[in-house]
């Protein structure tokens, strides 16, 4: 199963759940996948690494807020980007240490 397929199985299964922080964190993801997709002049399938980038971008992106919120105080945003950033973790490779 690829990735994506992956994120588009638990995306369901958060929906089913009820979990609404994991629903709304996975329908994010999904979307800049589909916003990579359709960049440039033609819609195209991602590979399985151009996945992980996209994937990898999100948790960068979390990161960064997080440290930005830290600067301003801003616990509650930070509480929230953390969250997102465990979720979507599972997703990526564990790094060596």
């Amino acid at each position: 199963m690829s990735l994506k397929e992956q994120l588009s199985n638990d995306l369901k299964d958060a929906m089913r759940a009820g979990d609404e922080m994991r629903k709304n964190t996975l329908r994010m993801v999904m979307s800049a996948l589909q916003m990579a997709e359709v960049a440039g002049s033609e819609r195209r399938e991602l590979s399985e690494e151009q996945v992980m980038q996209v994937v990898s971008k999100q948790a960068k992106q979390r990161r960064e807020s997080i440290e930005e919120f830290k600067k301003a105080n801003r616990q509650d945003l930070i509480d929230i980007e953390a969250s997102e950033l465990s979720i979507i973790e599972e997703y990526l490779p564990e790094l060596m240490g």
